[in-house]
């Protein structure tokens, strides 16, 4: 019985640095799907955004308002960065004067922390700040956490709550 328990654990020993490895590597995958977000943000890239996400995805913005699935969440956020037409308003539930209020923005995040929940589903969090919003001059910043799931092929964002610290925009 001894020697099965330190057999054991010598191969739990040896077997550590390849489980610490793996979780590395998909932390940082995690990771590259979260930054996935600011990357097409910045670009303007709408369609790249779109694979940000899975397609049954949810997105709650800092306004309350609920995006369900990939297309509703591109469409809404394409809307705001003022890209394509502001008559375009099918799928989009945000106000017609919100139109291309992040035309000029940067947004930023800050490193992510990542827990796994399951070894194909994890939680990130990130600090975010924007520049550039048309409705104020301050820098915004808030918190974002994602829930970022491996689908079997990549890992993609499949939920995301967006909160944001002291709104400094005052309405017009």
């Amino acid at each position: 019985m001894l020697r099965r328990s330190l057999a054991f654990s010598i191969l739990f020993l040896l077997l550590l640095p390849v489980a610490r490895a793996a979780d590395n590597s998909a932390a940082e995958a995690v990771r590259q799907a979260v930054e996935c977000f600011p990357s097409a943000w910045n670009s303007r890239d709408m369609a790249a955004f779109g694979q940000c996400f899975g397609a049954d995805a949810d997105f709650v913005n800092v306004t309350t308002t609920w995006w369900q699935g990939r297309n509703a969440i591109t469409k809404n956020h394409a809307f705001l960065l003022g890209e394509g037409k502001a008559t375009d308003v099918a799928d989009v539930n945000i106000p017609a004067r919100d139109y291309a209020i992040f035309k000029a923005t940067t947004l930023t995040l800050k490193p992510a922390s990542v827990r796994f929940l399951r070894p194909d589903v994890a939680i990130a969090r990130a600090n975010w700040q924007i520049t550039g919003d048309t409705r104020t001059a301050q820098t915004r910043s808030g918190f974002l956490m994602f829930v970022v799931v491996n689908n079997g092929q990549r890992w993609e964002i499949g939920a995301v709550q967006n909160t944001e610290r002291n709104r400094p925009i005052t309405p017009p």
